[in-house]
């Protein structure tokens, strides 16, 4: 499952790199959870002009056909007609169809655009860049003519190409009104994302200097400190939230005492960043030199000194996660994560069903969850010496602690589907030689959709957890080097 991301090489003036330190934006989706890869989406920020209204087509299973209308001066006009993964095709459109555009056809599924090339600049009395070309290529080598008022194949203005070593691009974005004003791409990877919900990674803007920082994407953020000196951003620190623990991360170079702006968690998260850039007098690299913040509950807190360009951190109906960046003496470029706004969720009573088997050994909880994902059943001489289950808590897995102790046999593993959940546990516990307490001889659980192998052996006293209604959403119990005992948490279900 494990893919790594390869870096491109800049063959243009004005190209997007794909590695660690670029200006990139990924878009995490894991599809089919159970047993199957997941995707990543990477999406590339826009070249070309800031006219016009921006649009995001998204990511699809691939692109069939692409359209392109030109009047004399530059590129008025793009459609494209996206494959959805039931094979219905899906057209957009945008900018104005001054003539009949040209169209450039992809062999789907046998072969999927993989790079874009283009130029744009600014032409005739309009205030903004425009793209003035296009190029398509190909899986099968196949080139698209060059799209764009081009005198004998000729390019003027500013360079770019998106490309990433064969990937497919999968959706495009951009910028239009009377013609194409800039130009974006989404590429797809195999990703080792746990999210079971899509992730977006939002272009790291601002200077081109400093150290690259990520701190990932989390649950929650908690709460920012800052710091500023007379004319730039000097010092971010950022408290997450991840499976019920916080982590904190600091960037920068801390002077004074930070100013804090602290989110109602949960009830409360940033839904923009509004960030300005500038290179300040005296200073040798361009840096962030103020942010605002806007929350969810309509609150704005301003940090810093709004001069020179600015840039957004916004993702339509998602959550900001996470932030990345560049750094050095100050913080000289910012990106973040994006997530969904999660539904809320309705308060479920839980029910702790007490643990039967012996009382030996030490307690443990794993505490309650939304559903269980992957159990692990480790098997002694005797009984069940070892086991260890892995939860799902809204968005993400969650992979609880080990109990007892495995042996040289190892550890079995019964994983559930989406869309299953555990109704039951069946088991046997009894005394073995060498033990003064009672151990858990086997193990068996029962879903909605089927049953799982007996871990271990009929012997000793049956015992049987469940309730009609309920699903097992925790476990708890007590173990040595064994497993002396073990119950469930259940909740009422709620959806089949």
């Amino acid at each position: 499952m494990e893919q790594n991301l390869s870096a491109n090489v800049n063959k243009y003036t004005h190209f997007h790199h794909l590695h660690s330190d670029s200006s990139v934006s990924f878009a995490i989706r894991a599809q089919e959870f159970s047993g199957s890869m997941a995707w990543m989406y990477r999406k590339l920020a826009t070249c070309g002009g800031e006219g016009g209204s921006e649009w995001d087509d998204d990511v699809y299973e691939g692109v069939r056909k692409v359209y392109v209308g030109q009047d004399l001066s530059r590129i008025t006009y793009i459609k494209f007609d996206y494959v959805k993964v039931d094979g219905e095709v899906v057209t957009r459109e945008y900018g104005t169809e001054s003539q009949h555009p040209k169209e450039f056809e992809v062999q789907y599924p046998d072969e999927h655009i993989i790079s874009v090339e283009g130029s744009y600049k600014k032409v005739g009395l309009y205030a903004t860049d425009v793209i003035t070309s296009l190029v398509f290529k190909t899986s099968k080598g196949r080139k698209s003519p060059m799209f764009g008022p081009n005198l004998l194949g000729l390019v003027t203005g500013t360079k770019f190409g998106f490309e990433d070593q064969g990937k497919k691009i999968v959706g495009f974005h951009g910028r239009s009104g009377d013609a194409l004003d800039a130009l974006g791409v989404y590429f797809v990877h195999d990703s080792l994302s746990t999210s079971l919900s899509p992730l977006y990674k939002l272009d790291a803007q601002g200077g081109t200097e400093g150290l690259v920082w990520d701190d990932g994407s989390y649950d929650a953020v908690k709460t920012l400190r800052i710091c500023q000196d007379d004319c730039r951003i000097t010092y971010l620190e950022f408290e997450y939230e991840k499976a019920g623990k916080s982590e904190i991360f600091q960037h920068g170079v801390k002077g004074g005492t930070p100013s804090e702006f602290v989110l109602d968690y949960p009830d409360e998260y940033i839904k923009t960043v509004e960030a300005t850039y500038d290179k300040p007098k005296l200073f040798q690299n361009t840096v962030i030199t103020s942010l605002t913040f806007q929350t969810s509950k309509g609150r704005t807190s301003f940090f810093g000194y709004k001069v020179d360009k600015k840039f957004v951190l916004e993702q339509k109906d998602r959550r900001l996660v996470g932030f990345h960046g560049k750094e050095g003496d100050a913080i000289d470029a910012l990106g973040a994560y994006f997530a969904p706004i999660p539904a809320p969720t309705p308060l479920i009573p839980a029910k702790k069903l007490p643990s039967v088997g012996g009382n030996g050994g030490v307690t443990w909880d794993d505490g309650v969850y939304d559903d269980v994902k992957k159990i692990y059943v480790g098997q002694g001489n005797d009984g069940v010496s070892f086991v260890k289950f892995e939860y799902i808590k809204g968005t993400s897995l969650v992979t609880g602690d080990d109990h007892g102790k495995m042996t040289l046999l190892g550890a079995e593993e019964f994983v559930l589907e989406d869309g299953e959940y555990l109704t039951a546990l069946v088991g046997y516990y009894d005394k073995i030689f060498g033990v003064e307490e009672p151990v858990i001889i086997s193990l068996q659980f029962k879903t909605n959709k089927r049953e799982s192998s007996q871990f271990g052996m009929d012997s000793g006293e049956k015992f049987t957890f469940g309730e009609n209604g309920h699903k097992i959403v925790g476990f708890h119990g007590q173990a040595s080097d064994v497993i002396h005992s073990v119950g469930v948490t259940v909740v009422p279900i709620t959806t089949e």
